[in-house]
């Protein structure tokens, strides 16, 4: 992000699979899901956000992908979690075409679920 100038925000909550915040809810393992980043205090223009990205009520140990691009196989992790703990970590990530993120909770097996919650804490504009 050479040349972005980041602008930070007072958190805000644009997704929460538990009560459907941003569209979507449980998570199954191996599904990627699209949610939009830009938009409420993110501007159309931004080319990525921070945040704080939490996983909650997991059935199975796994991790969590989030990125510009849908993985439903992601090769790297954003968050490592064992089975039954809320996990959090602060992220920066691209936005994707329209400012959408996907997510993606990647466990060993096809059954598993899981829930997810982004705070969005700033975004870089060109």
């Amino acid at each position: 992000m050479t040349g972005a100038i980041y602008v930070p925000l007072t958190p805000a909550r644009i997704l929460d699979t538990r009560n459907g915040t941003g569209g979507l809810g449980v998570l199954h393992s191996h599904v990627a899901q699209w949610f939009q980043g830009a938009g409420g205090g993110v501007p159309v223009n931004a080319v990525a956000v921070t945040g704080n990205l939490t996983v909650t009520q997991q059935t199975s140990a796994g991790f969590l992908y989030i990125g510009p691009a849908a993985m439903v196989n992601p090769t790297s992790s954003t968050l490592n979690f064992p089975v039954g703990d809320d996990r959090a970590n602060a992220v920066t990530v691209g936005l994707g075409t329209g400012g959408t993120l996907s997510v993606t909770y990647a466990a060993s097996t096809l059954g598993p679920t899981a829930h997810v919650i982004f705070d969005v804490t700033g975004y870089f504009v060109p």
